[in-house]
């Protein structure tokens, strides 16, 4: 078997002007992963990262506390989250409360995220729900592709994508989806393993490299 382990980015830099660069703690939580990694004795054949700010320096932290002397990781834009800001601008509910309190934002969010994948408003978004997952479900096609029998990937992306991919795996729809998304912690490991029976999900969101302190979900 091959072994995928699909990480989520290290907090990002909400409440701020650029929410898309990690926090100092998110920067702290890539490095515990890098460091648990390591110790793990994973060392992964290929990494890839998807092109958002967050992933890419989750990525960077990781490898260097990791001590993967490896090339850069492959960008694959397909790892990208969907657009928050996209599905809010379309819902058309505000609460000023959302820009720094972060559950007053996931209400809305997911609010939002309800629309935007019931399908009949796919007019106004930029990506439809249904294009979003085909696309997070290619990308997992690619990265299985390239890797040979025992060989591990690591793939940093982020709570949706992530999300979505176990959702399927388990058979899930967008209830389940919505579910996975909100538990979603800054860079928990999720473990998938590519057989000859298929793929298959082995663990979710696993954090144990993270004190109690240093779990954060946004």
């Amino acid at each position: 078997m091959s072994v995928v382990l699909l990480v989520r980015h290290g907090q990002a830099s909400f409440g701020t002007d650029d929410y898309d660069r990690l926090s100092p703690r998110g920067r702290e939580q890539s490095r515990a992963l890098g460091t648990e990694l390591n110790r793990r004795g994973i060392a992964p054949a290929r990494t890839v990262t998807g092109n958002m700010k967050r992933q890419r320096e989750t990525a960077q932290e990781a490898s260097t506390a990791a001590a993967w002397h490896t090339t850069d990781p492959d960008i694959d834009p397909g790892w990208d989250e969907f657009d928050a800001s996209d599905l809010l601008a379309a819902s058309g509910e505000h609460d000023p409360r959302a820009q720094t309190d972060s559950r007053a934002f996931q209400r809305l969010l997911e609010r939002a995220s309800t629309r935007w994948s019931s399908g009949d408003h796919d007019a106004d978004y930029v990506e439809t729900f249904g294009a979003f997952t085909a696309r997070v479900d290619a990308s997992l096609d690619r990265v299985a592709e390239g890797l040979e029998r025992g060989q591990t990937g690591v793939v940093f992306s982020s709570a949706g994508a992530i999300a979505w991919v176990t959702a399927r795996l388990l058979g899930g729809g967008f209830p389940q989806w919505l579910a996975l998304n909100r538990v979603a912690v800054n860079s928990g490991v999720t473990k998938i393993v590519i057989g000859s029976s298929g793929t298959s999900l082995v663990a979710f969101n696993e954090h144990g490299h993270l004190p109690d302190p240093w779990v954060t979900y946004r």
